[in-house]
């Protein structure tokens, strides 16, 4: 149940891009790296890339390392490097081939984003927002390429801004990012929430905005942290409350 307090008001739904509004296919990765060699369960990168979310904000003992790959200084790829280097790492990967590794990935994700499943409600959640005045805004650490991606997902007709750090040149957890959105609709932060799965990022950026924020934690990979911060199951959950109120 989500408490009314959270959507009481909202006005601009913002979201973050990567395990909120489109997935990481783990799956994807397992095989992509079984075609190297490298045999690694999807079950093991899902629980590594919590890891890798948690290492973020230095919680935990598998802190992230960065390593040295030919794409580091690419738009978006150093956060992307230190995220996806770990979970292979962590998940199962010797840690001499994740540079080689993280080089082919990275050729891989921009043919076609790792980020790429949609959970099969969410398109007619975000309609119905639209449909009652609510104005929704991706805000992502990204590499550039987000618009086109969602485009091609079939979800940009749905959202009336898409923030993409690449562009911007600002990152969450920096609070002005927000602006982007919030400014655009003359809406103030007392009137947005926004949804995201990173404490570190999501979380402490958009806090930092004076914008109340809830964690989607689809794969629990913050089990025991955090209890501060309301969770919610899902976009759509999260649709429906504001709908409802």
């Amino acid at each position: 149940m989500i408490d009314r307090s959270l959507v009481e008001r909202v006005e601009l739904l913002c979201l973050d891009a990567g395990n909120t509004l489109i997935f990481l296919d783990h799956a994807r990765i397992a095989r992509f790296l079984a075609a190297r060699g490298v045999a690694v369960e999807t079950a093991s990168l899902i629980a590594a890339e919590g890891v890798a979310k948690r290492g973020l904000e230095g919680a935990g003992s598998g802190r992230l390392a960065p390593v040295r790959w030919s794409h580091q200084a690419a738009p978006g790829a150093q956060g992307w490097g230190l995220v996806i280097g770990t979970t292979i790492a962590v998940g199962g990967a010797p840690i001499e081939r994740v540079p080689e590794l993280l080089d082919a990935l990275w050729e891989d994700h921009v043919r076609f984003n790792l980020y790429s499943r949609v959970p099969e409600g969410l398109p007619g959640a975000l309609d119905r927002l639209r449909a009652a005045g609510v104005k929704l805004a991706v805000i992502s650490n990204s590499e550039g390429m987000l618009a086109g991606l969602l485009d091609e997902l079939g979800l940009l007709s749905r959202l009336d801004r898409v923030v993409d750090s690449a562009l911007v040149g600002v990152e969450k957890p920096d609070p002005r990012i927000f602006s982007f959105a919030l400014d655009a609709f003359g809406i103030g932060p007392d009137r947005a929430l926004h949804l995201g799965d990173t404490v570190a990022t999501d979380v402490a950026g958009a806090r930092a905005a004076g914008i109340r924020t809830a964690l989607l934690d689809p794969f629990e990979h913050y089990p025991d942290l955090h209890r501060d911060v309301p969770r919610v199951e899902s976009v759509e959950a999260v649709a429906d409350a504001i709908l409802s109120r």
